[in-house]
């Protein structure tokens, strides 16, 4: 019979040897880049640094990776994002406690892992037809690295389906999650480099993240009960506030719609809510209305709000307002199912004709379609022309199933816990993301890498949840 185990003094060793040898390992990895001793001992700081972290926080070693997963951004000299390190990190520790505790019966989530299955077999079939894409470190978009990025948030998905997330880890899962998001954000704009536009360039659009964040305030209070908090009501003020002011139409959507969605699968509030919407939706007009008559907006608040009628600014009519490059990559996207229906191409680059088109359009267009070659802006669209129809259909399989499971164990959370909070957290945030997918998005890789880590945490918080109420046996949490 199972039994409760801790970890003790062995799985403390395992993990400073992990660690050790996960540091040794990405020195003699990534030799070729170090050039001096400063390198080396920046190399060595941040593997001995990681080593501690982990063994500090011994079963939560999962928060580690969560933190992580809010940098986008690639890590200088490691060639990784912190995404992708973070689930580098979460899958050896996995394996690593579990080479300790092997004699233990651990019982996890298959539903999902088994709907994938499809998904990861036809897209690992096209990557076997298309060998010249096994450059592992090249470009995020094409290459090896294309189906890395996968390959790995699969795994990760994996390993979260056999980990337990209780009650007390839930609240720090939520405050990690947030001050991963918050922390890249700030570190973006104090170390990044602006460009030529300042901040209406590359650092503006980085508060795109903030928006991950408002999401969490909406999840753990309905709007009538964040309207009586101060503090909270600031904070979720704040970040809507940056998103909005990101200049992203989704960004700015994404808190909204998960705080019309949250009280509908938490049972509270709904009509309140309600209500609240439409005295929001009557602001919202009033501030259109009033824009280029009593007030200018900024140029970004215009752009997230460029989907409703308004005075806008000159620049939104080449530049994301009438979205021109969005329908030409849709045409683009079509005329690759139309010649490649079953394999796609393999999720390279555009070919030589396309980026003519772009290099004869771009000055009308306001956009480098090269540069957004692999984000077809419509994720079946993207996933047919990146590998075929069949996996486009094999994504939808994926998404039934998650969305019909996750919906459905919505009614076994506690109310107004910390579970029910981060459960839907990551639930909306799927829900929105997959209405996204007919308007926006489309890029493979970045799509499944995102849409499976959030996945596997929710499956995390479902096993906590089950534990806490004697559905599922006593066992080791990993």
């Amino acid at each position: 019979m199972a039994r409760e185990v801790d970890s003790g003094f062995q799985a403390k060793i395992l993990q400073v040897s992990f660690c050790i040898v996960f540091m040794l390992a990405t020195f003699v990895a990534f030799r070729n880049m170090m050039f001096g001793s400063k390198m080396l001992a920046k190399m060595l700081f941040l593997g001995f640094s990681g080593a501690a972290v982990v063994i500090a926080l011994d079963n939560r070693y999962w928060l580690l990776p969560v933190f992580l997963f809010g940098f986008y951004r690639t890590i200088p000299q490691l060639k990784f994002t912190g995404a992708e390190l973070g689930s580098l990190i979460l899958v050896a520790v996995f394996i690593a406690r579990r080479a300790i505790h092997r004699d233990e019966r651990i019982p996890g989530f298959w539903l999902l892992l088994l709907a994938a299955l499809p998904f990861m077999f036809w897209m690992c079939l096209v990557w076997s037809m298309n060998p010249v894409g096994m450059n592992m470190f090249g470009s995020s978009r094409i290459g090896g690295r294309f189906y890395f990025k996968v390959i790995l948030a699969f795994l990760t998905m994996f390993c979260l389906s056999f980990i337990r997330v209780g009650e007390r880890e839930c609240k720090w899962l939520g405050l990690t999650t947030a001050a991963g998001y918050i922390v890249y954000v700030l570190s973006v704009f104090v170390f990044g480099s602006t460009d030529e536009l300042g901040l209406n360039g590359v650092l503006h659009y980085e508060l795109i993240r903030v928006s991950f964040v408002a999401p969490l305030f909406l999840c753990r209070f309905t709007p009538p009960e964040l309207l009586a908090r101060l503090f909270p009501l600031l904070g979720f003020l704040v970040c809507f506030a940056l998103s909005v002011y990101s200049g992203n139409r989704t960004a700015a959507a994404r808190p909204a719609l998960v705080g019309l969605l949250s009280p509908f699968f938490c049972r509270r509030d709904r009509m309140k809510t309600l209500l609240l919407a439409m005295l929001a939706a009557v602001v919202l007009c009033f501030v259109v209305a009033g824009h280029g008559r009593a007030w200018n907006l900024p140029y970004s608040v215009q752009r997230s709000l460029s989907f409703l009628p308004g005075k806008w600014d000159w620049r939104l009519q080449s530049y994301g307002f009438q979205d021109n490059f969005r329908k030409k990559l849709r045409f683009f996207a079509r005329e690759h199912i139309a010649q490649r229906p079953w394999f796609g191409d393999g999720g390279f680059s555009l070919d030589y004709e396309e980026m003519a088109w772009t290099a004869a359009n771009l000055d009308q267009e306001g956009i480098n379609l090269h540069v957004l070659s692999r984000n077809w802006h419509n994720v079946w669209l993207g996933m047919a022309a990146d590998f075929g129809i069949p996996l486009s259909v094999a994504w939808a399989l994926f998404m039934a199933v998650l969305l019909l499971w996750g919906g459905n164990e919505t009614k076994f959370l506690p109310p107004c816990s910390w579970q029910q909070t981060m459960y839907l957290y990551f639930y909306l945030l799927i829900l929105v993301e997959f209405f996204n997918f007919f308007f926006n998005g489309g890029h493979s890789a970045k799509t499944a890498e995102q849409i499976f880590v959030w996945a596997g945490l929710m499956t995390a918080v479902r096993n906590g949840v089950r534990y806490r109420f004697g559905l599922a046996p006593r066992t080791f949490s990993a």
